[in-house]
């Protein structure tokens, strides 16, 4: 089940957000919209962006890793004062009591606990720590010609081209053949990837596989018009 929820993507990246929800039958209808976009028309070309690099990372939906914005049921046996709810932060990182800052993004429950583990061991006695997932939001954000931009919240990972069909396309705007996706990388900086979803709707499969990650931006230019 998906949630939509207002947010304001900083306008130094010159991208808006708006306000939107999503009914039960939005994704049916978003579905059933899908089989008109074959006509959509090809946009303006663009210059070359620093691409996003490939990722052995990159997971499909069952994945058990950890990502932003997923709740942490933290338990230490003999140590119940430790005990803590804790959110994945967008640095990736939870706050223990008495270890600090600890990076668990990208770990499984199991390797978080270990993690844990290594910044608490000398303070307590009972040398053990569970971690639990309570909930898992996975998070993008997704601009330009969609009938809802704004912050798309997923209890599960999502695709490209789910995000999108998602957030409602207009035929007579969106160009699917040159949707962008920005991700920031380690260094803070923004990188690419441009993506032709239209070849899906045509029943091609793209060639590489592309997998979201938690805060990735979306952009969806306009179709080019001379009127």
């Amino acid at each position: 089940m998906l949630n939509c929820f207002i947010a304001q993507i900083p306008s130094k990246n010159g991208l808006r957000a708006g306000s939107w929800s999503i009914r039960p039958a939005g994704v049916a209808a978003s579905a059933a919209l899908g089989l008109v976009l074959c006509i959509l028309a090809s946009g303006c070309q663009t210059g070359a962006l620093p691409p996003i690099p490939p990722s052995t990372g990159d997971t499909t939906a069952a994945s058990l890793t950890l990502h932003e914005g997923d709740v942490l049921q933290i338990k230490f046996p003999g140590a119940t004062e430790m005990d803590a709810s804790q959110t994945i932060r967008a640095d990736g990182k939870i706050t223990i009591l008495n270890g600090g800052d600890v990076k668990v993004s990208g770990l499984t429950p199991d390797g978080a606990g270990e993690a844990i583990l290594n910044v608490v061991a000398d303070k307590i006695k009972i040398k053990q720590v569970s971690v639990t997932v309570q909930s898992s939001a996975f998070i993008v954000y997704i601009t330009g010609a969609v009938l809802r931009p704004g912050k798309l919240i997923s209890d599960r990972p999502l695709t490209v081209f789910q995000a999108v069909i998602e957030c409602g396309i207009d035929p007579a705007r969106s160009n699917l053949k040159k949707v962008k996706v920005i991700r920031v990388d380690a260094s803070g900086h923004n990188t690419y990837k441009e993506l032709d979803l239209k070849r899906i709707i045509d029943g091609v499969w793209l060639a590489e596989p592309f997998t979201l990650k938690p805060y990735d931006t979306i952009v969806v230019p306009e179709k080019f018009s001379w009127l």
